[in-house]
């Protein structure tokens, strides 16, 4: 079963930190699948110190519910801070290490089968479709010859994940030796689902190749595979200012936690950054309103202009044609992707100019009450395409908004219950005892 949460959002600057979300919670089983309003994402980390955390993605972690662990840690937490906000994320991760009770070895393993088929499926799924013939007339030589394809595919994919240097923290000293030892039986039980029943025999030097690959994925900072975004945010002791860290989880191998911070999108706020935006999941409508241009427009608008550039190129050669054989190769030889990136380059300063810039001056500005309804009205926007489009209302449901700030703390200005307030204040009675 997966469960997948959407559409998260949290506005700095140096009052405050508004978060909020929307409580839509897509539950898929196999191709059947259903969308839910009833979602919490957002959570007080502390019961008595400004730092809330937020979850978008997967919902549990492993097998799981975020919003249990969360709750378990908040208890142990209890009166502690901690002078920084990554201070707060890295106590939150060490916890999370050391509880072994969340999910057992056989849970474990359950979860490194699935991420090494879904990179090998992945693979196998990209040859298909380069070469449809292979798979719908399999014979012996067809067989044989997707199993070339195949591993020319990987080949051009270890040397492109070699390059990647990035690697999740607990990752680094970590070998393929070691690996190829912890996951030695899910392999095989691999190769004979996904290979020998099919009647193709791998070559030893393949299989080590997908070996080779999948450790690569395993190492490296990516969100390709299922994961948890969490966000930290909020104020250490400390600080006097907002932060937010957002934080990609995965699963445990090998009694390895595999997460990695995403640096790019987190926020500090500082006497020179005194903004900022931060949407996390489905991003495309806050974007648009922040950049001026929807991402997938602005993307569609380069690749016409490559393909245009390409089409001028052909013309102007086919208008020389053998008369100037020097010329013509000049112009075959040019950069096409320097003169790209160039294009790319100015449409983003003319974003940043007249879209970013003027938007994230306003944010710096505003008080804690303007944050929360731009945080409010980020989300609902993003629902607001969903409803009136022909797409899956994948982000709907009550917003819940909250503002942290260094002197209030974590306050609701919105929040949703499962229960009515007047019939359980016991609840509320007994809220800081727990």
């Amino acid at each position: 079963m997966i469960v997948v949460l959407t559409a998260v959002v949290g506005i700095l600057n140096k009052h405050a930190v508004a978060i909020a979300a929307d409580s839509a919670v897509t539950i898929g089983r196999g191709n059947d699948q259903k969308i839910f309003n009833k979602a919490n994402k957002l959570f007080t980390l502390s019961k008595v110190h400004p730092v809330g955390i937020m979850i978008y993605n997967s919902a549990f972690f492993m097998s799981t519910p975020w919003e249990i662990i969360i709750k378990v840690y908040r208890k142990e937490l209890g009166d502690n801070s901690f002078p920084t906000l990554n201070d707060y994320q890295q106590n939150f991760i060490r916890f999370l290490r050391e509880k072994e009770f969340y999910t057992d070895d056989d849970t474990k393993l359950l979860f490194v089968e699935s991420f090494i088929v879904e990179i090998v499926n992945s693979v196998i799924d990209d040859v298909v479709n380069q070469h449809p013939q292979l798979i719908r007339n399999p014979t012996d030589g067809n067989k044989l010859q997707f199993l070339v394809e195949l591993e020319q595919e990987i080949d051009q994919l270890i040397t492109d994940w070699n390059a990647n240097t990035e690697t999740c923290t607990e990752f680094i000293d970590y070998t393929i030796d070691m690996f190829e030892t912890y996951s030695e039986k899910l392999f095989d039980r691999i190769k004979q689902q996904r290979f020998d029943s099919n009647g193709m025999k791998i070559s030893t030097s393949l299989f080590s190749k997908i070996k080779q690959f999948t450790y690569l994925v395993l190492k490296a900072k990516e969100e390709y595979t299922n994961y948890t975004g969490l966000i930290f945010t909020g104020f250490g002791e400390d600080e006097i200012y907002p932060q937010l860290i957002p934080v990609n989880i995965s699963f445990v191998l090998d009694d390895r936690l595999r997460f990695f911070v995403q640096s790019d999108k987190a926020a500090s706020i500082s006497n020179t950054m005194d903004g900022a935006v931060r949407p996390f999941a489905q991003t495309d409508v806050i974007n648009t309103i922040l950049t001026g241009i929807d991402p997938s427009l602005d993307n569609q608008y380069s690749n016409n202009f490559y393909a245009l550039f390409e089409k001028y190129n052909q013309a102007i050669l086919n208008s020389i044609g053998n008369s100037n054989p020097i010329l013509s190769q000049q112009i075959k030889n040019l950069d096409k992707k320097a003169i790209l990136e160039d294009f790319n380059a100015s449409n983003l300063k003319i974003k940043q100019d007249k879209y970013i810039s003027p938007l994230m001056s306003a944010v710096s500005s505003l008080s804690k009450e303007d944050l929360s309804e731009m945080a409010e009205s980020l989300i609902y926007l993003t629902y607001l395409k969903r409803r009136i489009t022909f797409t899956e209302e994948s982000v709907g449901g009550p917003v819940d908004v909250a503002i942290i700030s260094k002197g209030d703390g974590f306050v609701w200005i919105k929040r949703k219950q499962y229960f009515k307030p007047e019939l359980n204040q016991h609840f509320f009675d007994n809220y800081f005892k727990r």
